[in-house]
C-alpha cells in the first residue's frame, strides 16, 4: 500500500484499514503458530501496511496540512564529483 494511498483516505475508512489489518495480522500469526502458513513474508508486508495506516493516521491528527507535505520525500542532494577528479591529478 502506498502512502499517496492512504492520504486520499478519510479518518473513518484509515480506521476500518487499521482494523483490518490488525486482524489480518493475528490471523497470520495464528496460521504460523499452527503450522499453517505457507509464506512468512506475508506477516512482515501486514506489519509494514499496519506502521503505514497508523503514521498516516497520527499525522493526520496532528496537523492534516503537514501530513501531505511529510509523505513527499525531500529530494537527495546531489554528489560533486568534479573536486574529486581534479585532486587525482
Amino acid at each position: 500500500m502506498k502512502m499517496k494511498d492512504l492520504q486520499g483516505l478519510s479518518m473513518l475508512d484509515l480506521q476500518k484499514k487499521l482494523k483490518d489489518s490488525r486482524q489480518e495480522l493475528f490471523n497470520l500469526r495464528f496460521q504460523m503458530a499452527t503450522g499453517q502458513l505457507q509464506n512468512h513474508r506475508q506477516i512482515r508486508h501486514v506489519r509494514e501496511d499496519l506502521a503505514q495506516i497508523l503514521t498516516t493516521i497520527h499525522l493526520t491528527e496532528r496537523n492534516p496540512e503537514a501530513a501531505v507535505a511529510a509523505a513527499t520525500p525531500a529530494p537527495k542532494p546531489r554528489r560533486r564529483r568534479a573536486a574529486a577528479t581534479e585532486e587525482k591529478a
